[in-house]
């Protein structure tokens, strides 16, 4: 049994996580999507050509690379490596966007608070064995070269880059898989349940080294979405660092450590030593290292990774930027005050709102930035869900008669809300794939959209819905008919928008309130089926065979059937059965997940939404507005155009190593 130290150094940091309540899960994986996305069939987001092979070495020069000055001078000091020995024999070559790079800058960002990890990852942490191409269409090679499928779709094989190390300096090999598999997700107390993409029907796969470049995943039926899945998933950690605060080869010192700390379990230690945003000494990928970690009060900093696996066409080492800046505010208002004095370099997240544009557009000239177009991938800014297995049984009936729902969304004056909360942007529409996707469905996207409260009066008078004195309807036992919406103050102006749907509804005689209540209360009644109505944004439009949760009753939030949706993942232990469609689409979902052809996914996919405009589950307002970003105007090789898509770490997509600064 291997054995090693944990330095004092180390002590003092776990503490530091602990206290500022910052570790992570275990095996630091995000939660795993459940299916395949499917070409976007669009346009594509930029201009960028797919990675190419590595430039042939130039006659002359000693150097295959050329590498950043503040590398260099290492270099010349004796502190580093040439860059040849720091490079893999074959590393992947991203070819710019618009030109090639110059070295050097600092790209200036921003934080929303100590949990606004996901812009460390969408910025400078988008590296998963594979990734997402710019458009969306399909997964590319990213930290493996490249992949073979084998028997019918239950083996896969990945060919890693020889020579590739991690950021300090440490090689890369199939054997950082192995000892994830085996150690990570093997184990019970770190990760009591594997990785659902893991899975296949149930079953559970496995992982074996070929040889110290290549690496085997296997499964005992065929895993029809694992290669897609695997364009947000790191299925390695760095084994080489991590396995010293990993009880099975180092239980002295990992003990003494949670003693000393006064930790609840070694897996407390491995998870806070596994965050690559609080722990600063855990290597990575990215190309850039983390300095001041997110446990900082003031700011996240990070520095360039020298040993990142990247060139430009030129042979020059990607990322062109030294150096990475958040600073951690409290407030949208700090952030948006900082980009309008030009204190952020890019950025789409937070500030970016349709309230916000008109202020940006004044400033553009004084805070020298111009705007990027952002597509959203999602069906919509408000998807309206009644709990259609709600405990109250009279509710639960009314909710489910489809009649109800279809009253209630033409009684919506739809373009209105569009006119006064989006200043026009906008388009009615239903909860659908949006036109660019393979999975289009015109009928699911255009159905009970007019206007007309005549309409829907008259059939809720068919119900037998009857009024009182007030004009209100009444339900089956007498009382009001009355919906509690729930939502957030937080991404939309969900109360705002809410509150005209309630007043479209008063006018039809069906009553309501809207409540804002905090997020983590909002999961909490979600997750225990105790809402009435609640709304969030859409979820994929493009590549919805990924998470199709507006579809379907896939995972709790697919807030309409969240009780239907845990039935069918837990085999019937949490939750209720839900009805014959609703099951039917389940049962299709299934079958997708065994079929490795996308043809077959398509026709599969098709059923489920056949089914999702047949049965009307949730309804929506408008397809998303014109999204922006902004960025200064010496900040280069940004598109002018991109998607914004959570599955592919937006704009991770659009390779932010080789943006660039000058002027």
């Amino acid at each position: 049994m291997h054995t090693s130290t944990i330095s004092r150094r180390d002590f003092i940091r776990v503490s530091a996580l602990v206290t500022a309540g910052t570790v992570a899960a275990a095996c630091a994986q995000p939660a795993a999507p459940t299916a395949q996305p499917a070409p976007a069939g669009g346009e594509p987001a930029g201009g960028a050509q797919q990675p190419t092979t590595a430039p042939a070495a130039p006659a002359g020069p000693v150097s295959k690379y050329r590498e950043a000055p503040m590398l260099a001078e290492q270099v010349e000091a004796g502190t580093l490596p040439p860059v040849d020995e720091r490079l893999p024999i074959d590393p992947m070559v991203i070819a710019p966007w618009d030109r090639i790079g110059v070295y050097g800058g600092t790209w200036n960002s921003g934080l929303l608070g100590k949990t606004d990890s996901a812009w460390l990852s969408r910025t400078l942490g988008n590296d998963p064995l594979l990734r997402w191409s710019p458009d969306l269409d399909v997964a590319i090679a990213n930290v493996a070269a490249s992949w073979d499928v084998e028997e019918d779709g239950k083996a896969f094989v990945f060919h890693l880059r020889p020579g590739m190390k991690w950021s300090d300096g440490t090689p890369f090999t199939a054997d950082d898989f192995v000892w994830w598999w085996e150690n990570v997700q093997g184990n019970k107390e770190i990760t009591p349940s594997i990785a659902a993409w893991m899975k296949v029907a149930g079953e559970e796969g496995s992982v074996a080294k070929v040889d110290d470049v290549t690496v085997k995943f296997m499964f005992p039926q065929p895993a029809g979405l694992f290669i897609m899945e695997l364009a947000t998933q790191a299925p390695y950690v760095p084994s080489h660092y991590m396995e010293q605060f990993h009880i099975a080869f180092n239980q002295e010192s990992v003990e003494a450590a949670v003693a000393e700390q006064k930790l609840e379990s070694w897996m407390a230690l491995y998870g806070a030593m596994n965050d690559v945003w609080s722990n600063p000494d855990r290597p990575s990928l990215f190309g850039w290292m983390i300095e001041t970690p997110i446990t900082s009060a003031t700011q996240v900093t990070a520095n360039r990774n020298p040993y990142y696996w990247k060139v430009d066409p030129e042979g020059q080492q990607l990322p062109y930027i030294d150096r990475m800046v958040y600073p951690i505010v409290e407030s949208v208002d700090v952030l948006v005050m900082k980009a309008l004095n030009g204190e952020i370099d890019m950025t789409m997240r937070h500030v970016c709102t349709p309230a916000n544009k008109s202020v940006f557009y004044d400033n553009q000239d004084k805070g020298g930035y111009h705007f990027f177009n952002v597509d959203t991938a999602w069906e919509g800014p408000c998807i309206i869900h009644l709990n259609l297995s709600h405990k109250d049984p009279v509710k639960r009936a009314l909710y489910n008669t489809k009649e109800f729902r279809i009253a209630l969304s033409h009684a919506i004056n739809r373009q209105e809300i569009i006119d006064t909360i989006y200043v026009g942007d906008g388009k009615p529409a239903q909860v659908a794939p949006l036109p660019e996707s393979p999975h289009y469905h015109e009928r699911l996207e255009q159905q009970y959209l007019e206007y007309d409260p005549d309409l829907a009066n008259g059939m809720l008078d068919e119900l037998g819905l009857e009024r009182d004195g007030d004009g209100m309807r009444l339900r089956t036992d007498g009382e009001p008919v009355f919906i509690d919406v729930e939502c957030i103050a937080a991404f939309e102006p969900w109360a705002d928008i809410m509150g005209m749907v309630l007043s479209y509804w008063r006018d039809i005689g069906v009553d309501g309130a809207v409540k804002v209540i905090d997020r983590s209360l909002f999961y909490e009644r979600r997750e225990a089926y105790d809402h009435d109505c609640m709304v969030w944004t859409g979820h994929d439009a493009v590549n919805c065979l990924m998470r199709p949760q507006n579809y379907m009753p896939f995972i709790v939030p697919s807030t309409f059937g969240a009780a239907w949706a845990d039935w069918w993942n837990t085999g019937g232990e949490k939750g209720e059965e839900p009805p014959e469609p609703a099951r039917r689409q389940q049962e299709l979902y299934d079958q997708i997940k065994v079929t490795p052809d996308f043809e077959e996914q398509k026709a599969l996919m098709r059923e489920i939404l056949d089914i999702a405009a047949d049965q009307f589950w949730c309804m929506n307002i408008t397809r998303y507005y014109q999204a922006y970003g902004i960025v200064k105007n010496s900040f280069y090789n940004v598109p002018e155009r991109m998607w914004e898509w959570h599955v592919s770490n937006a704009p991770g997509q659009t390779y932010p190593e080789q943006y660039f600064i000058e002027g």
